[in-house]
């Protein structure tokens, strides 16, 4: 090999990456790396075989730069002879002077395998083209509200494989507070044109890149709700299939204490429920006792199969249905309509 096998993979500035490969380490009786092969670095593992591919990629591009610029890198060359050519390619990449956050980048200075990362991320972003502007896209897909659907679910988008959704493909499952979630489950938002969540079916999601998690965090919303909406019914509120955002708020107050979620943190904190996102309520619901539904009894920590018990085990139920709705083929179905019907009210009183 040309390397001994002490020698460990240069993790240098890209100017002396830059220099080893063309000049080697005489210092080290290492020759230029341009003629390494995998096989001379195989013994220190796939990553040494990944490293001198990419830097490979790295010092071609500086060479091609230099090369338009008149300083064609030679087969041997010394230092001085490599540093003009590096002066002369390091330009060839596209590279900000600036970070994020506004700090100067002296790329003279930066490791080669920060360039390589950086690269990588260059090229993924003129490989997706440019930004697309969410709203626009939005406003693009949106399809003319029909008179022929129903008032509470006219709104659809078509997406790019032609195929009507209740969101638009840039959509982002919204991470609201609680009572914020439960206004949006039952009204929607009007504004954006996007129909209350509670008539979403998990195709909905589909063909949605930017909502990685979206059928299971449908699941788990709708879970919570229908708890909130049980025992808001319980108490003599009107779950209707059509809310104001006011008979909303005010069902979700009567009926957020069904989560059984603690009024204070570990460390002593007082919480605001209806405030807290709708993802840590779904974690910390049933946590109000300390058995918190582990002694397999009714959910609320009792064990004793109380209505409580049998309203999670409703809301579990009614959660797990929105993935078979996908199967069912039948996106018009409503998996609620069993969940509410043990309350005895009026079938027109009740939807969620």
């Amino acid at each position: 090999r040309r390397v001994p096998p002490t020698w460990t993979f240069p993790h240098s500035n890209l100017q002396d990456m830059y220099m080893h490969w063309h000049c080697g380490d005489y210092q080290n009786r290492i020759s230029p790396m341009k003629y390494f092969q995998n096989t001379d670095v195989s013994f220190l593992g796939k990553r040494a075989r990944m490293n001198l591919n990419e830097v490979k990629n790295l010092m071609a591009t500086i060479d091609e730069e230099a090369t338009r610029k008149g300083k064609v890198p030679a087969p041997t060359m010394t230092l001085n002879q490599a540093a003009a050519c590096f002066q002369a390619g390091v330009t060839g990449f596209k590279f900000s002077a600036t970070t994020p956050t506004g700090k100067s980048r002296n790329i003279m200075r930066l490791k080669w395998s920060t360039l390589t990362k950086y690269n990588k991320q260059h090229e993924v972003k003129a490989e997706e083209g440019p930004a697309i502007d969410p709203e626009e896209k939005a406003r693009q897909e949106f399809v003319e509200i029909s008179p022929d659907d129903p008032p509470h679910d006219n709104m659809w988008y078509e997406h790019d494989d032609g195929v009507k959704r209740r969101v638009p493909s840039t959509y982002k499952f919204p991470m609201l507070g609680l009572e914020d979630m439960y206004v949006m489950w039952h009204c929607g938002q009007e504004e954006a044109k996007i129909a209350p969540m509670k008539i979403f079916q998990s195709t909905d999601f589909q063909g949605s890149p930017m909502v990685k998690r979206g059928k299971t965090n449908l699941s788990e919303v709708r879970t919570i709700m229908t708890l909130i909406d049980l025992a808001a019914a319980k108490k003599g509120m009107k779950i209707k299939p059509i809310m104001t955002e006011s008979e909303a708020r005010e069902c979700c107050r009567e009926g957020h204490t069904a989560l059984n979620i603690p009024v204070s943190s570990k460390e002593g904190k007082s919480r605001d429920i209806l405030k807290m996102k709708w993802s840590s309520a779904s974690r910390l619901k049933n946590k109000g006792d300390d058995d918190g539904g582990d002694d397999g009894g009714d959910g609320d920590g009792d064990g004793d199969g109380d209505a409580d018990d049998t309203a999670e085990a409703e809301a579990k139920k009614a959660g797990g249905e929105s993935d078979a709705e996908e199967a069912e083929a039948e996106p018009e179905a409503d998996p609620e309509d069993d969940t509410l019907a043990d309350l005895e009210l009026p079938e027109a009183e009740v939807d969620v």
